[in-house]
């Protein structure tokens, strides 16, 4: 039960055979052409397209975050190591006067 649909002006060409239903591949294949006639006519403004812009913004907006929490975490065991060696220095210094 395949099912293929051409849109003419176009010549685009959806083939589906997903189900054994004749009905249910037909409706599949309308949805898919509706999805690639968006594309073919609106290009980057089409929703698959601003899906996939979305997704790689909100990728990105992570990677920066992150990065500034990664960042955070150094500067402060960097803090902690700075802090903790000038009382080392000290435990030295008071060992060698005994």
């Amino acid at each position: 039960n395949r099912v293929i649909l051409i849109h003419k002006p176009t010549q685009l060409r959806v083939e589906c055979q997903d189900t054994r239903s004749l009905q249910q591949n037909r409706k599949i294949a309308r949805k898919r052409l509706t999805e690639k006639l968006d594309e073919y006519i609106n290009g980057s403004q089409s929703k698959l397209q601003k899906k996939h812009n979305k997704l790689a913004n909100k990728r990105q907006r992570s990677k920066t975050k992150n990065r500034a929490r990664q960042r955070k975490k150094q500067e402060e065991k960097l803090k902690k190591k700075e802090q903790q060696q000038p009382q080392d220095d000290d435990d030295e210094f008071s060992t060698m006067l005994s």
